[in-house]
């Protein structure tokens, strides 16, 4: 098989595992059932993954490296830095839309190890150092309320994603509300806690109109 071709099966066989990690947890996933998901023999998949551990760590970086591409493509795009948080929002909420597999995935991986979360949030440390950066700097210009960049990071991250892993949340994301309207009213909630949080004193955030 060509490189290509053998980065592309290692890519089919990372996505179906993240969906079925994902729906049944990483307990309730084989080997077996990812193979035969993919459309392959248990031994190709050990050819790629020797172990179902390997394989729920490449399944973690594959995420991680979507996510912090998909947040860095949509920040370059955004040349308002009063949309930035918002750019980061839409963006999480758009791709739970598209890819259902992520945000299950990213709920089952975070019962895991701790190693699990560190080895995601290693993979998004730019993009956090540059989130603090611009915080500060928007703090500094008094176009943010003055307060610790780090907490407000962290606060803002819990939001967004506790959001889009919850269980309510998920079964919009999965179609079980065909018009997914569950999403969409969790995201404008979202944006307004946000505007709220790092809105400056005195000032009303404007509400978006969707």
């Amino acid at each position: 098989m060509s490189r290509t071709g053998g980065q592309a099966r290692r890519r089919q066989l990372l996505q179906q595992a993240i969906g079925l990690f994902g729906s049944n947890g990483y307990q309730g996933t084989s080997l077996e059932a990812v193979a035969s998901a993919s459309g392959v023999r248990k031994q190709t998949l050990l050819y790629y993954f020797p172990t179902k551990d390997a394989l729920l760590r490449a399944c973690v970086e594959e995420t991680s490296q979507r996510v912090a591409r998909e947040l860095s493509d949509a920040l370059d795009a955004q040349a308002s830095a009063s949309k930035k948080a918002e750019t980061v929002i839409r963006t999480l909420f758009r791709m739970a839309e598209e890819w259902p597999e992520f945000p299950r995935f990213i709920r089952e991986a975070s019962r895991l190890d701790p190693e699990v979360i560190e080895r995601f949030a290693s993979v998004l440390e730019p993009l956090r150092l540059r989130a603090l950066a611009f915080l500060a700097n928007e703090m500094l210009g008094g176009r943010i309320r003055r307060q610790d960049p780090a907490l407000l990071l962290f606060t803002l991250y819990t939001a967004v994603v506790g959001s889009i892993t919850e269980a309510g949340v998920l079964r919009a994301v999965v179609g079980e509300d065909e018009g997914r309207t569950a999403l969409h009213s969790r995201e404008q909630e979202v944006l307004e806690f946000v505007r709220n949080a790092i809105a400056t004193r005195g000032e009303q955030p404007a509400r978006s109109a969707g």
